[in-house]
C-alpha cells in the first residue's frame, strides 16, 4: 500500500483508540474527517471490524493471548518517532502490520516506570494485595515483579514460588512469566513453582493460558505459531530444559501445601525433597554421597522446622546427620 494510505489507516487506528478512551462514539472531528474522503471512511471500516470481532470474543484465552503479544509489537512500533496532530497523536511511519496491531489491542502500550518488587527472605512467608485487588502469596526466598498499566497487568516471578488470586478484569489481562514462559488470565487463582531448572504451572480454580513469553519483534509475536497450553482446575504444566512440557493432574492440597508452612512427599528421592526443604532453610542440607541420594521418602513436613526434618530423615532412613561448622548439615549414608 502506498504512504497515503497507510497514514490513512493509521491516522483511523488513532482514532479507534481516542475515542474507546473517551467512552464516546463519536465527535464533530471524526465525523468531518471520515466524510472528508470515501477513503477515510474506508479505513476506518477496515479499523473498526476487527476492533467489534475482538471486543465479542474479550474473555477468549486466546485473545487474550493474541492481544499480549499484539501489545508488545506494538510498544516496539511505539518506540518511533512521533508526530502531534491538533488533537491527538498519530504513529509517523506505522506500517500497516502496526496498525492492525493497533487495533487489536484497543490502544498503543507504552511502558513507563519501574516495576514494584516484593521479595521474601529464608523462612517468610508474605501475601501482597495489589492495587486492582488481586493478591500474590510468596513462598520463602521468592521475588515477583509487579508492573501495571491502564492496559495490561505483568509480572514477573524471578525467584522462588507465589500463588496469584486474580482480579477479574477482561480490560487489563494479567500475566506472569517465568523463566521465558508467561501465564494468562482474567479472574483466576494459579501457583508458579521456579523449582531447580523446571518451572512449575499448577491451575487452582479457573481458567489459564501458557505460552512462551513474548518478544518485541513482529516476526515473533505476529507470524509466528507460538505453543500455547490450556489448563482446567487441578492441572499442572511442567516446563523442563530436558523434556518437552508435560500436563499431568495434582492433588490441590499438596500442591499449595506451602501457604500453611507444609511440604508433602510420597515417596519422592531424597535429592528432591532435601532442595525442597532447603528453600525454607537458613542453613541447607546437603546430600554427601551416592547411597543416601538413591533414597525415598514419604511425609509431611513442616516448613520451619529444619532440625526436625533431619531427626526425622535420620530416624527412618539408614543416614547420618552431621551438622558442619558453617551450620550446613551433610547426610551420609549408614
Amino acid at each position: 500500500m502506498s504512504d497515503i494510505e497507510t497514514s490513512r489507516l493509521a491516522t483511523a487506528a488513532a482514532w479507534r483508540v481516542r475515542l474507546a478512551e473517551s467512552d464516546v462514539e463519536g465527535s464533530p472531528e471524526f465525523a468531518a474527517w471520515v466524510a472528508a474522503d470515501a477513503r477515510n471512511a474506508a479505513a476506518w471500516k477496515q479499523v473498526q471490524d476487527p476492533w467489534g470481532l475482538v471486543g465479542e470474543h474479550a474473555t477468549s484465552p486466546e485473545i487474550i493471548d493474541l492481544r499480549y503479544r499484539a501489545l508488545a509489537h506494538a510498544h516496539e512500533a511505539g518506540r518511533g518517532r512521533w508526530v502531534r496532530s491538533k488533537r491527538f497523536a498519530i504513529a509517523h511511519r506505522l506500517g500497516i502490520a502496526a496498525a492492525i496491531v493497533l487495533v487489536a489491542v484497543g490502544g498503543l502500550f507504552l511502558w513507563t516506570g519501574q516495576p514494584d518488587v516484593y521479595s521474601t527472605r529464608a523462612g517468610e512467608r508474605r501475601v501482597v494485595t495489589l492495587a486492582d485487588g488481586s493478591q500474590v502469596a510468596l513462598d520463602s526466598k521468592s521475588e515477583v515483579k509487579v508492573r501495571y498499566s491502564a492496559q495490561a497487568r505483568e509480572l514477573t516471578l524471578t525467584s522462588g514460588q507465589a500463588r496469584f488470586d486474580v482480579a477479574h478484569d477482561v480490560e487489563r489481562p494479567f500475566s506472569v512469566t517465568a523463566r521465558g514462559h508467561r501465564v494468562i488470565a482474567t479472574g483466576t487463582s494459579f501457583n508458579v513453582d521456579l523449582f531447580g531448572p523446571s518451572v512449575f504451572v499448577t491451575l487452582i480454580e479457573g481458567h489459564v493460558v501458557v505460552s512462551e513469553a513474548p518478544t518485541f519483534s513482529l516476526q515473533a509475536n505476529i507470524d509466528s505459531q507460538i505453543s500455547r497450553i490450556a489448563l482446567d482446575a487441578g492441572e499442572q504444566v511442567v516446563f523442563s530444559p530436558k523434556a518437552p512440557p508435560s500436563v499431568v493432574h495434582v492433588n490441590l492440597g499438596q500442591a499449595t501445601a506451602w501457604e500453611n508452612g507444609e511440604v508433602v512427599f510420597e515417596n519422592d528421592p531424597l535429592p528432591v525433597v532435601v532442595a525442597r526443604i532447603n528453600r525454607y532453610a537458613r542453613h541447607g542440607v546437603v546430600i554427601a554421597d551416592t547411597q543416601a541420594a538413591q533414597l525415598r521418602i514419604s511425609g509431611v513436613f513442616h516448613t520451619g522446622d529444619i532440625d526436625g526434618f533431619v531427626s526425622t530423615i535420620a530416624a527412618y532412613l539408614p543416614v547420618r546427620a552431621d551438622k558442619s561448622a558453617d551450620g550446613t548439615t551433610r547426610l551420609t549414608h549408614r
